[in-house]
């Protein structure tokens, strides 16, 4: 469905609104090239307030979902450390980044480092365009590959 969407209308962001909290239903929905993935059975409040928050570029991701494709990440094949190309992160880009990867939204990063939701914002478009990513997933897959899940933070 999500495939032929992006077929249809290619600028379109589709979002998976769905029950479906397992690997064969996300996987291949965010293959397919979907920009969010969402869990009904959270607070409609939630949902509505993560879909308000496309507008600035942010993927509606469930924080049990983000959990997800990090664990699904972390349990595939141990990176070469010399294979990784370097990327040049700041601290602050590297913290904020951890967080993302973790599944806490932008005012939940901007609280825990007390920065402003705009501020959080404006450090992850500059990790996005670091690391050659364009979501959420991406980019907890790349602080997994650059090893920031192992620095105890």
């Amino acid at each position: 469905m999500v495939a032929a969407l992006r077929e249809q209308q290619p600028e379109a962001q589709s979002v998976v609104v769905t029950i479906h909290d397992d690997d064969e239903h996300l996987f291949p929905a965010l293959q397919a090239g979907a920009f969010g993935y969402v869990l009904k059975e959270q607070a409609r409040e939630l949902i509505a307030e993560q879909l308000s928050r496309m507008s600035q570029g942010e993927p509606p991701l469930s924080p049990s979902i983000a959990r997800r494709v990090i664990a699904y990440f972390a349990a595939q094949a141990k990176p070469q450390k010399d294979t990784i190309p370097h990327v040049q992160l700041t601290d602050r880009e590297n913290e904020v980044l951890l967080r993302v990867a973790k599944g806490f939204t932008l005012p939940e990063i901007g609280v825990q480092l007390n920065l402003s939701r705009h501020t959080i914002a404006d450090y992850v478009k500059q990790i996005y365009r670091k690391l050659n990513v364009s979501s959420r997933a991406e980019a907890a897959l790349e602080a997994q590959r650059l090893g920031l899940f192992g620095r105890g933070r």
